[in-house]
């Protein structure tokens, strides 16, 4: 089995970037004008290099290669503990590792080894070890962890991460969706019995900078006037559920809000 890693000339934790520059160079170098090397035409060459950067610049067929490489004890780079501390590189293959537990449904040890890494590495970012797109897909697979395991706070700070990110990217608009959806479930179904009060609140606020339609929107406003009105806020309770009554009047689960408003303000002729 060829070690694709080997014929690029890059490290296991390479991102699609230093694979993009490095299978460059190598094309350029043996080009079909040039001579053989080592008995191998540079056009059969030029072949394994285009199958090498196909195969490690796919996510999914990467991590099926990196599995069979593995599998079948190829010559591999092996690293000592006191390499995996050369800063970059050594955080840049730890960093996939957790990407890659992620992909093989082991979250719970991808957390434990991010947890690490933040708690060893001060200021530690995934983004700065791993591209965009893998950044992406591992902060959403994070997320998703974390909300298995009942973090809740966490979990929706990395999927609002993700949808920031995200937002704009028409290839990825399904992601979007789902982040969406997640966010919304999150803020107005747990976190808001979590939290409660003003805490509650503030998340709910947050949920409000998202892309949301006009009965998704309603539907936060509702869930805020519920929170105001937990605080005995009756004015604020009654400014958001009129937001929420202008966006969509046919909202359902209204009618117990509706009455404990109307009762208290019917003195002062002031519901609508």
């Amino acid at each position: 089995m060829i070690n694709y890693y080997q014929v690029l000339q890059v490290q296991e934790g390479s991102n699609r970037e230093e694979i993009k520059n490095s299978f460059r160079r190598l094309v350029k170098k043996y080009h079909p004008d040039k001579n053989k090397t080592n008995g191998v035409s540079s056009e059969e060459k030029i072949k394994v290099l285009i199958k090498a950067y196909k195969t490690l610049t796919d996510s999914e067929e990467r991590l099926h290669y990196d599995k069979s490489l593995q599998s079948r004890n190829v010559e591999r780079y092996y690293y000592t503990e006191e390499y995996y501390k050369d800063d970059e590189l050594g955080l840049r293959i730890q960093a996939k590792r957790v990407l890659n537990d992620l992909l093989n449904k082991d979250g719970s040890k991808a957390v434990k080894n991010y947890e690490l890494l933040k708690k060893e590495n001060e200021g530690f970012d995934l983004l700065a070890f791993l591209g965009l797109k893998d950044y992406l897909d591992c902060k959403f697979l994070l997320a998703e962890e974390y909300e298995k395991q009942g973090n809740y706070t966490l979990a929706f700070k990395l999927y609002e991460d993700v949808y920031q990110k995200e937002n704009g990217n028409p290839a990825r608009r399904y992601l979007q969706e789902e982040i969406k959806e997640r966010i919304l479930r999150l803020s107005c179904k747990k976190l808001v019995k979590l939290m409660q009060g003003r805490s509650a609140i503030a998340y709910l606020n947050r949920v409000l900078n998202i892309k949301l339609n006009k009965v998704e929107r309603a539907f936060v406003y509702k869930k805020i006037a519920d929170c105001y009105l937990t605080l005995g806020e009756w004015d604020n309770s009654m400014i958001n559920f009129k937001m929420a009554m202008s966006l969509y009047p046919k909202l359902k689960g209204t009618q117990t809000l509706r009455n404990k408003l109307h009762k208290h303000f019917s003195q002062k002729n002031s519901f609508v």
